[in-house]
């Protein structure tokens, strides 16, 4: 016998989210990083192949990682040149956190915000990795699962992001006009679908990384059913088990 959920509910995923912590300090160099790691709850209602989530963990600690060391050696680079031109070092520091953004129906979705400054000035690099998983699969999916068959969801989403530019040009780049790719930039919430974009891409750097939500509310139609979970639909797994047996 097994457990089941009815479509129009939404389950949390029985897996710990656990956070890690790494710093250092040096004379040029320190760095503070945050990430988290994907672990099984025992006797849950449903396991997630450790394999899967090893796969997500060790993703993620290796993208922070190749992060914090390429900088590590740009600091030294860039010191030895102002050593050997007589000018004052200069100190760097790394910093990286995390959210844990949507965990449910077997959908994983994780954002890593990965930044550098340099003297306390900047961010001289400001970053956002997306890591959206499908648990049952282990696959990572693209924006296209998110919606329902048959739409022109990338259509869709052009229009939404380029009316919302739209509503305050300026904040952008003069006649910017954006056409999404099969690969966007994304993650996903209780919300919405978070669409963003890199430092510069759109719009002046100081603006930072721009993003644009769009609400499951207000795309209902067009959106896959995992997908969409509202605080009056979530089931957690004791109820789950609950209504299984009556």
């Amino acid at each position: 016998m097994r457990y089941y959920k009815r479509a129009d509910n939404c389950l949390y995923n029985p897996i710990h989210v656990k956070f890690n912590e790494v710093s250092g300090i040096g004379d040029t160099f320190s760095y503070t990083l945050q990430y988290p790691s994907f672990f099984n709850f025992k006797n849950t209602y449903f396991n997630v192949n450790q394999n899967v989530l090893n796969n997500i963990n060790s993703t993620i600690n290796s993208d922070v990682l190749t992060f914090k060391n390429g900088l590590v050696d740009e600091e030294k680079q860039v010191n030895a040149d102002n050593i050997e031109n007589s000018n004052p070092q200069v100190k760097y520091k790394v910093v990286t956190n995390y959210a844990v953004t949507f965990n449910k129906n077997h959908i994983l979705s994780t954002i890593v915000s990965l930044m550098s400054f340099v003297d306390n000035e900047g961010p001289k690099y400001n970053e956002l990795n997306n890591y959206n998983f499908d648990l049952l699969t282990g696959n990572e999916f693209t924006i296209g699962s998110v919606f329902n068959p048959n739409v022109d969801y990338l259509k869709v989403i052009s229009n939404y992001v380029n009316y919302k530019i739209s509503q305050n040009k300026e904040l952008y780049y003069k006649d910017v006009v954006v056409d999404i790719p099969e690969d966007q930039a994304f993650y996903l919430t209780d919300e919405g679908i978070v669409i963003y974009f890199g430092v510069d891409e759109i719009a002046p750097e100081e603006f930072g990384i721009p993003r644009f939500t769009m609400e499951y509310k207000k795309f209902a139609p067009y959106i896959n059913p995992r997908f969409y979970c509202t605080p009056e639909n979530i089931y957690t797994a004791m109820r789950l088990k609950s209504n299984y047996r009556r």
